[in-house]
């Protein structure tokens, strides 16, 4: 039976990755909601104390044409199981994420034209992707839609929502906010390109949250670099901004061959004792669950390294944080004249010896997407 969740259990030292354990979960799996149990992982956080990983569901199903209700699961973990994991075939508990009035969260696609991820019957939309664990035991979940951070208790109660600087938000041809998809958008993220990974600093204090590819008006997916924005955790206000360049497929040799930039993205964060960030990044091949997928090319986990790295917010006027009609405005692509964010390749899934504990090299999931720390 294909499997539609995959759990890799790794650990490090100065000889490299090793791979410790593969789980994975049947397809036929139901959550404790009676739905089939996809979507697993695309963010992930571990609770040491409560010994949980708690797991969010993107927006479902049919990449939005599908009403689902996005949800958190929480998957139990002790401390002495968490290098070994089985697969999993009991329901597990899941939470509906819901609105600041206590309804449900739909995954459908923006249709209406208000200023906030809606539906025409009132609804809010959420595409979850990034979960951070806060010291108080509550969330802060990343998503696309809007794009913004939320925060959330862990039954899916919403408590806050942390929006970005303007020149982030999606807009039509006429320069107004507007969540609905558009081919023809020229500002903010690109549709299915928001905030995709979360984390929280260690002393709780900053969370950091990427964007898949980079903004429109930067050059999108094919900019070669993309924004990752440090949030006060208390006041939600943008402290600073870093450029992060994705890897050159050239440097892959003759795999790279078959990528482009645009084929690569940033999918999770996690923030290390020492202040670094851990970030997941990877291309879009794999197995999807269409009939004649790509296979998978590069799936890894980089270290990166803020210090020194060009703080965008500190420039004297700003010019990438500019929407795009401002003469002063500047496309933050890989090759502008700032420092970009120090990046340390800590693994490929070249590295690792999958097919031994059961995983074909031909089957590796395309939605490589939650990272947590156990």
């Amino acid at each position: 039976m294909p499997a539609i969740f995959l759990l890799l259990a790794l650990t490090f030292s100065v000889f490299g990755a090793d791979l410790e354990s593969v789980g994975s979960i049947p397809s036929s799996t139901l959550d404790s909601l009676g739905d089939t149990a996809g979507s697993y992982g695309s963010g992930s956080a571990y609770d040491a104390k409560a010994g949980i990983l708690y797991l969010t569901s993107d927006r479902g199903p049919g990449d939005g044409t599908i009403d689902y209700s996005p949800r958190l699961f929480a998957m139990p973990m002790p401390q002495d199981s968490v290098k070994v994991i089985v697969n999993v075939s009991e329901p597990s508990s899941a939470r509906l994420y819901k609105d600041v009035s206590g309804q449900p969260f739909t995954g459908l696609l923006p249709d209406s034209p208000d200023a906030e991820p809606r539906m025409k019957d009132g609804r809010r939309c959420l595409d979850p992707e990034g979960l951070a664990l806060l010291h108080d035991g509550n969330l802060f979940l990343c998503e696309e839609y809007f794009p913004s951070v939320l925060q959330f208790k862990p039954d899916g109660t919403f408590l806050a929502r942390f929006v970005p600087p303007d020149n982030y938000l999606p807009r039509n041809e006429t320069g107004e906010v507007d969540f609905r998809p558009r081919e023809d958008r020229t500002e903010g993220r690109e549709d299915n390109r928001g905030f995709e990974g979360v984390a929280l600093s260690p002393d709780g204090k900053t969370v950091y949250a990427i964007l898949q590819s980079a903004l429109t008006q930067d050059g999108g997916r094919g900019a070669g670099a993309s924004r990752l924005l440090a949030i006060n955790a208390l006041t939600g206000t943008p402290q600073a901004e870093y450029a992060v360049r994705f890897t050159d497929p050239a440097s892959l040799g003759e795999r790279g061959t078959k990528l482009k930039t645009k084929n690569l993205v940033f999918s999770d964060l996690l923030c290390l004792p020492n202040g670094k960030i851990l970030a997941l990044e990877r291309d879009n091949r794999g197995q999807d669950g269409s009939a004649d997928p790509k296979k998978a090319v590069f799936k890894s986990v980089c270290v990166l390294d803020l210090t020194g790295a060009t703080d965008l917010l500190s420039l004297p006027e700003k010019p990438y944080s500019l929407r795009k009609a401002d003469p002063k405005f500047k496309p933050l692509n890989a090759n502008q004249p700032i420092v970009y964010v120090k990046k340390k390749l800590l693994f490929d899934f070249h590295e690792l010896d999958l097919p031994s504990k059961g995983l074909a090299w031909d089957q590796v999931p395309e939605k490589w997407e939650g990272l947590a720390l156990l």
